[in-house]
């Protein structure tokens, strides 16, 4: 289907004849030029569109058997998406894979722009304590953290560490379709890599590892190396992406008793520091090129891992009784 053709227009859903899915395709966001669901919409045919309430966008069925929607940026949006998807009696998702697909940041030491990586671990970076020990007064102690160096240290009240452990059987199964697929490149975003001196002179590549969620749009080497220490302290370090939404999601199919279904893919947009010479602002706006890469990227590489996950059925979900 050709995006500039109509969409089907949304329906409200039936909870006499609920959709049954077989995947999930969660993109952050719709709109140019951060418009991760554009390739989607473009790749497959759309069949049918529910307007679910709560939701931010509609969800589209495509007639490949799965439904693609956007959750809106950010934990709190990216969360009540999914819980309302997942509390929809016109929606079930009970024989689903759930797939996040779009951008992300990375440390130029660590891959090339335009690469993909699959999450095994997903950190919830807001769960932790800030202090301003700089600003404390000679008698103002904070307890236990006297000795510490870092601005930041564990959520000394969590009843469990803020850290989703991914399905390795779904992990291993998405990194063996990844690695199946023609990673597109760009000169433009190649040429900007360049200005990064730490930063690989490959291109895009498949990776695996740890992805970072927050709600702070945070940059510069000082915060990438408290990142990099919360996810030392969970024994997931180092990092490979950051991003917005993915443990907002994680937790509500949590709730759910869903998570094991549940990846993430995301692409490499820009890197989480400025390279020489450049302002935090010049750096955080990016390369248009590089964002378009990732796009197209995330994309590609998602599209291949939920068609394998549905064709493979890893975790026998496919047809299994009612939850």
């Amino acid at each position: 289907m050709d995006i500039d053709e109509p969409l089907p227009t949304p329906r409200e859903p039936d909870p006499n004849a609920p959709v049954c899915p077989t995947g999930l395709v969660l993109t952050a966001a719709f709109e140019p030029p951060l418009d991760e669901r554009a390739p989607w919409l473009e790749r497959y045919e759309i069949v049918d569109a529910l307007a679910v309430p709560g939701a931010e966008t509609p969800l589209y069925l495509t007639a490949s058997g799965f439904a693609i929607t956007t959750t809106g940026i950010g934990k709190s949006d990216a969360a009540t998406t999914v819980t309302a998807l997942l509390g929809s009696s016109g929606v079930d998702l009970d024989s689903a894979y759930v797939v996040s697909s779009g951008i992300a940041g990375s440390s130029p030491e660590t891959t090339a722009l335009g690469s993909v990586a699959i999450a095994d671990a997903v950190v919830d970076c807001d769960r932790k304590h800030r202090w301003d020990r700089q600003g404390a007064s000679d008698t103002e102690t904070v307890p236990g953290t006297a000795s510490k160096s870092t601005p930041i240290d564990l959520l000394a009240y969590r009843p469990r560490d803020y850290v989703h452990h991914l399905e390795s059987t779904l992990v291993d199964r998405a990194v063996t379709a990844a690695e199946g697929v023609d990673l597109r490149e760009d000169d433009a975003a190649r040429d900007y890599q360049t200005q990064y001196p730490a930063a690989t002179d490959a291109g895009p590549s498949i990776e695996r590892g740890t992805t970072v969620c927050g709600d702070e749009f945070w940059h510069g080497p000082k915060y990438a190396r408290e990142v990099e220490w919360l996810c030392g302290e969970y024994g997931v370090a180092p990092y490979v992406t950051t991003q917005m939404e993915d443990a907002a999601t994680a937790t509500a199919l949590k709730r759910f008793g869903r998570r094991e279904r549940y990846l993430s893919v995301r692409a490499v947009a820009n890197y989480d520091r400025p390279a020489p010479g450049q302002s935090v602002e010049e750096s955080f706006d990016g390369n248009p090129a590089s964002l378009e890469l990732a796009i197209d990227n995330a994309a590609r590489v998602g599209s291949a891992v939920i068609e394998a996950l549905i064709a493979s059925d890893p975790l026998e979900i496919t047809g299994s009784e009612k939850q």
